[in-house]
Protein backbone atom coordinates (compact mmCIF):
# COMPACT_ATOMS: atom_id res chain seq x y z
CA UNK A 1 0.00 0.00 0.00
CA UNK A 2 1.46 3.62 -0.89
CA UNK A 3 -0.57 5.96 0.75
CA UNK A 4 -1.63 4.21 4.77
CA UNK A 5 -4.08 6.59 5.17
CA UNK A 6 -5.56 7.24 1.94
CA UNK A 7 -6.00 3.65 1.59
CA UNK A 8 -7.78 3.00 5.16
CA UNK A 9 -10.08 6.06 4.11
CA UNK A 10 -11.35 4.12 0.73
CA UNK A 11 -12.00 1.02 2.87
CA UNK A 12 -14.14 2.63 5.08
CA UNK A 13 -16.18 4.23 2.80
CA UNK A 14 -16.71 1.44 0.90
CA UNK A 15 -17.47 -0.66 3.66
CA UNK A 16 -20.22 2.55 4.88
CA UNK A 17 -21.63 2.52 1.95
CA UNK A 18 -22.32 -1.10 1.77
CA UNK A 19 -23.35 -0.65 5.50
CA UNK A 20 -26.29 1.80 4.86
CA UNK A 21 -27.35 0.18 1.80
CA UNK A 22 -27.63 -3.10 3.00
CA UNK A 23 -29.38 -1.53 6.51
CA UNK A 24 -31.87 0.80 4.49
CA UNK A 25 -33.09 -2.10 2.39
CA UNK A 26 -32.98 -4.93 5.39
CA UNK A 27 -34.43 -2.57 7.16
CA UNK A 28 -37.48 -2.64 4.34
CA UNK A 29 -37.68 -6.02 4.15
CA UNK A 30 -37.72 -6.99 7.80
CA UNK A 31 -40.61 -4.19 8.64
CA UNK A 32 -42.13 -2.77 5.25
CA UNK A 33 -42.43 -6.15 3.03
CA UNK A 34 -45.96 -5.47 2.00
CA UNK A 35 -45.07 -1.90 0.99
CA UNK A 36 -41.81 -3.43 -0.69
CA UNK A 37 -44.08 -5.82 -2.81
CA UNK A 38 -46.78 -3.25 -3.35
CA UNK A 39 -43.30 -1.11 -4.77
CA UNK A 40 -42.49 -3.59 -7.36
CA UNK A 41 -46.58 -4.34 -8.78
CA UNK A 42 -45.40 -7.49 -9.51
CA UNK A 43 -48.65 -10.11 -9.89
CA UNK A 44 -46.85 -13.10 -8.46
CA UNK A 45 -45.93 -11.28 -4.97
CA UNK A 46 -46.08 -13.94 -2.29
CA UNK A 47 -49.42 -14.00 -0.23
CA UNK A 48 -48.23 -13.66 3.20
CA UNK A 49 -44.91 -11.03 2.82
CA UNK A 50 -44.15 -12.44 6.19
CA UNK A 51 -41.84 -14.68 3.94
CA UNK A 52 -38.93 -11.87 3.07
CA UNK A 53 -38.96 -10.82 6.72
CA UNK A 54 -35.96 -12.77 7.52
CA UNK A 55 -33.83 -11.67 4.97
CA UNK A 56 -34.35 -8.08 6.45
CA UNK A 57 -32.98 -9.66 9.49
CA UNK A 58 -29.71 -11.12 7.52
CA UNK A 59 -29.45 -8.10 5.80
CA UNK A 60 -29.23 -6.15 9.05
CA UNK A 61 -26.34 -7.86 10.05
CA UNK A 62 -24.47 -7.45 7.45
CA UNK A 63 -24.73 -3.93 7.54
CA UNK A 64 -23.73 -3.70 11.51
CA UNK A 65 -21.00 -6.24 10.56
CA UNK A 66 -19.75 -4.23 7.86
CA UNK A 67 -19.91 -1.08 9.88
CA UNK A 68 -18.06 -2.59 12.75
CA UNK A 69 -15.13 -3.81 10.37
CA UNK A 70 -14.97 -0.22 8.08
CA UNK A 71 -12.58 1.23 10.69
CA UNK A 72 -9.61 -1.19 10.22
CA UNK A 73 -9.12 -3.48 6.51
CA UNK A 74 -6.21 -5.74 8.65
CA UNK A 75 -7.48 -9.46 9.04
CA UNK A 76 -10.95 -8.43 6.85
CA UNK A 77 -10.85 -10.94 3.68
CA UNK A 78 -12.99 -13.59 5.10
CA UNK A 79 -16.02 -10.76 5.28
CA UNK A 80 -14.63 -8.94 1.99
CA UNK A 81 -14.96 -12.39 0.15
CA UNK A 82 -18.32 -13.12 2.06
CA UNK A 83 -19.84 -9.45 0.99
CA UNK A 84 -18.27 -9.92 -2.72
CA UNK A 85 -19.90 -13.54 -2.96
CA UNK A 86 -23.56 -12.58 -1.48
CA UNK A 87 -23.97 -9.80 -3.08
CA UNK A 88 -22.23 -11.09 -6.38
CA UNK A 89 -24.97 -13.76 -6.34
CA UNK A 90 -27.65 -11.87 -5.10
CA UNK A 91 -27.38 -9.48 -8.38
CA UNK A 92 -27.19 -12.44 -10.66
CA UNK A 93 -30.06 -13.71 -8.97
CA UNK A 94 -32.24 -10.74 -9.39
CA UNK A 95 -30.64 -10.69 -12.77
CA UNK A 96 -31.83 -14.31 -13.78
CA UNK A 97 -35.45 -13.70 -12.09
CA UNK A 98 -35.86 -10.53 -14.77
CA UNK A 99 -34.35 -12.35 -18.22
CA UNK A 100 -36.14 -15.40 -17.42
CA UNK A 101 -39.70 -13.72 -16.64
CA UNK A 102 -40.32 -14.93 -13.12
CA UNK A 103 -40.05 -11.08 -12.08
CA UNK A 104 -43.23 -9.13 -13.85
CA UNK A 105 -43.34 -6.20 -12.22
CA UNK A 106 -41.78 -2.45 -12.56
CA UNK A 107 -38.44 -2.15 -14.24
CA UNK A 108 -36.73 0.49 -12.02
CA UNK A 109 -37.77 -1.57 -8.68
CA UNK A 110 -35.55 -4.67 -10.05
CA UNK A 111 -32.59 -2.76 -11.64
CA UNK A 112 -32.13 -0.80 -8.66
CA UNK A 113 -30.85 -3.86 -6.52
CA UNK A 114 -29.18 -5.35 -9.37
CA UNK A 115 -27.10 -2.09 -9.71
CA UNK A 116 -26.34 -1.56 -6.26
CA UNK A 117 -25.86 -4.95 -5.41
CA UNK A 118 -23.46 -5.49 -8.81
CA UNK A 119 -21.58 -2.52 -7.77
CA UNK A 120 -20.76 -3.39 -4.21
CA UNK A 121 -19.79 -6.89 -5.01
CA UNK A 122 -17.26 -5.48 -8.01
CA UNK A 123 -15.65 -3.29 -5.27
CA UNK A 124 -15.28 -6.00 -2.64
CA UNK A 125 -13.63 -7.76 -5.28
CA UNK A 126 -11.76 -4.57 -5.72
CA UNK A 127 -10.86 -4.41 -2.36
CA UNK A 128 -9.90 -8.08 -1.79
CA UNK A 129 -7.28 -6.92 -5.47
CA UNK A 130 -5.82 -3.87 -3.46
CA UNK A 131 -5.27 -5.27 0.20
CA UNK A 132 -3.91 -8.17 -1.23
CA UNK A 133 -1.37 -8.14 1.29
CA UNK A 134 -3.29 -6.65 4.82
CA UNK A 135 -6.60 -8.46 4.25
Amino acid sequence: MSNGATDTTTFKNIFRITAIIDFIYGLGFLLMPAMQFQMSQDPGIPANPGWVRWAGGALIGFAAGAWLASGSPAKQRPLVTSLCIGHGLSALALIYSTLSGEYRGVAWYIWSPVILTGAIAAAMYWLMNKYRGVL
